[in-house]
C-alpha cells in the first residue's frame, strides 16, 4: 500500500496478523518473502494479543488504523520492522504511531524509511492533522528517526517524551 525508495509497507489483514503471531515462516509465504529475522516480542505480543486481534474482530473499527503495518526490504525481499497506529483518529485529529526493527536490521535507516512512509499517508488522510509518538527520554535512537520525519518534542516527563508532527 505505500512504497518508499526501499520498503513496501503493508497493512495486514486479521488473518495475516495471526500468521505474523504464529511464527514461522507462513506470513513470508503470503506475501511471498523470504524467511528471514521476523519477530514479535513483549510487549507488542500482548498488544497484539489482547488490543489488536480484537480490535481488528469489531467492524466499527477502523482497521487501518488498529493493525501492524508490516515492511519488507524488496531488494533483500524480506521483512526488516513493523510498525503501528494506536487507534483511529481522535477529536483533534491525531493518531499516534509506534514502531520496532527488527535486531538484525538495526542501524540501517529502515525506522527512519517506514515511519516517514507511514506519516506522510496518515497525514494525507482526512480527519488526521497531527501524528504523535513517544519514547523513553534515553532512547536516542528512536528521538532520531522522529527527529528526521519532521518531529518536535511537545511534553516530557523524568522517564517519557512525546513528539509531533502536524500536516
Amino acid at each position: 500500500m505505500i512504497d518508499t525508495n526501499r520498503l513496501s509497507i503493508r497493512p495486514l489483514t486479521l488473518d495475516q496478523l495471526r500468521l505474523h503471531l504464529a511464527g514461522g515462516t507462513a506470513l513470508e509465504d503470503e506475501f511471498g518473502a523470504l524467511p528471514g529475522h521476523r519477530e514479535v516480542v513483549e510487549p507488542l505480543l500482548s498488544i497484539l494479543k489482547h488490543f489488536t486481534i480484537p480490535f481488528l474482530q469489531n467492524p466499527n473499527r477502523q482497521p487501518l488504523y488498529d493493525t501492524i503495518w508490516i515492511a519488507r526490504d524488496r531488494t533483500l525481499n524480506q521483512f526488516v520492522a513493523d510498525a503501528k497506529f494506536k487507534g483511529a483518529p481522535d477529536e483533534e485529529q491525531t493518531v499516534e504511531i509506534g514502531y520496532g526493527t527488527y535486531p538484525a536490521f538495526q542501524r540501517r535507516g529502515y525506522m527512519t524509511e517506514l515511519v516517514g512512509g507511514l506519516v506522510a499517508w496518515a497525514l494525507k488522510q482526512s480527519g488526521v492533522r497531527r501524528v504523535t509518538a513517544e519514547t523513553a527520554v534515553t532512547n536516542t535512537a528512536s528521538q532520531a528517526v522522529l527527529l528526521n520525519n519532521g518531529f518536535h518534542p511537545f511534553a516530557q516527563d523524568e522517564h517519557t517524551r512525546w513528539w509531533e508532527r502536524e500536516r
